[in-house]
């Protein structure tokens, strides 16, 4: 009957009713949102129908109106960050913080809506503000900072941002004396003899002192000299991005990019999991694993 209601009611698109699935959060705001657009014909139906439930009253509908522009923007956040072209963590904070900003710009016409909208901005709140914290979660910030997209714009407090820099100012300087050292070591086999000199303590500690001094400001000059380059567009591939930089701004380059193969959830491995066990089955189950890795990766890149 509700295909047939749509049919006289001009619709071109035959849509049926979604139902909720527990297992999937988002299916609500799919169930939801096909309720909408199905509202003309669902009444009608309803009205007509001998011994049909009670139809939703104008109250309920006002409050479904409501919920789900509210829910939009994390259904959009969770197909971004499920997407199959490997979003990495750099993603993350800026995809947070816009689901934020979008929740914040929602103006709920019922008093229900409201209470929706505040609950989800507190609870996204206490379960993500935490995520720029170097103390908790460094990962997360410091590829956001790496990221040519969005460096220091996309942190909600300006102290996260710097406190990032910090962090990865004294990486950069920790790997550039590592380099140094290296390269010193070759030369101190040679020059063993000055070691019974009494100058040797003070000349050591004024060495290693002045190394810490040269790493650290070329360290700092190296992340301004990043942070002064231009914003690259949300298009923009990061491991290409630093590949591209490599001799520019190396070493910064060798960290970023080992930030940038991170990946930011774990559904593109659940994903090659499931192809797995399309694979392997009980008819199928003598593959070795050598050729069972083969498969997948045809399977998954094909």
């Amino acid at each position: 009957m509700l295909a047939e209601k749509q049919k006289q009611l001009g619709s071109s698109t035959i849509l049926k009713l979604k139902q909720d699935i527990s297992t999937r959060w988002n299916s609500t705001f799919f169930m939801l949102e096909r309720l909408i657009k199905l509202k003309e014909p669902i009444t009608i139906v309803m009205i007509n129908l001998k011994e049909a439930p009670n139809n939703l009253e104008s109250d309920e509908w006002s409050i479904i109106e409501d919920v789900i522009p509210l829910l939009k923007p994390f259904n959009n956040l969770t197909v971004e960050l499920s997407a199959e072209q490997y979003p990495t963590i750099s993603k993350v904070i800026p995809l947070i913080r816009g689901l934020q900003c979008s929740l914040g710009l929602k103006c709920p016409k019922t008093r229900q809506g409201n209470y929706i909208k505040e609950r989800l901005l507190e609870n996204t709140s206490k379960r993500f503000d935490g995520i720029e914290n170097q103390t908790i979660t460094p990962h997360f910030s410091r590829a956001t900072l790496l990221d040519p997209r969005c460096k220091k714009v996309a942190f909600g407090l300006t102290q996260n941002a710097n406190d990032a820099e910090i962090n990865l100012v004294s990486e950069i300087s920790t790997l550039m004396r590592n380099v140094s050292n290296t390269e010193q070591a070759a030369v101190e086999i040679n020059t063993s003899e000055d070691d019974d000199s009494v100058w040797y303590f003070l000349q050591s500690r004024v060495s290693t002192v002045q190394s810490q001094t040269t790493t650290t400001s070329s360290a700092i000059a190296l992340m301004k000299q990043y942070l002064g380059m231009p914003y690259q567009g949300l298009n923009c591939n990061m491991a290409t991005y630093w590949n591209e930089h490599k001799l520019v701004l190396a070493p910064l380059s060798n960290i970023a990019l080992k930030y940038s193969i991170i990946p930011a959830t774990s559904v593109l491995s659940e994903r090659i999991f499931s192809k797995a066990g399309q694979i392997i089955s009980a008819r199928r189950n003598r593959l070795l694993p050598k050729n069972v890795d083969i498969l997948i990766f045809l399977n998954k890149n094909m």
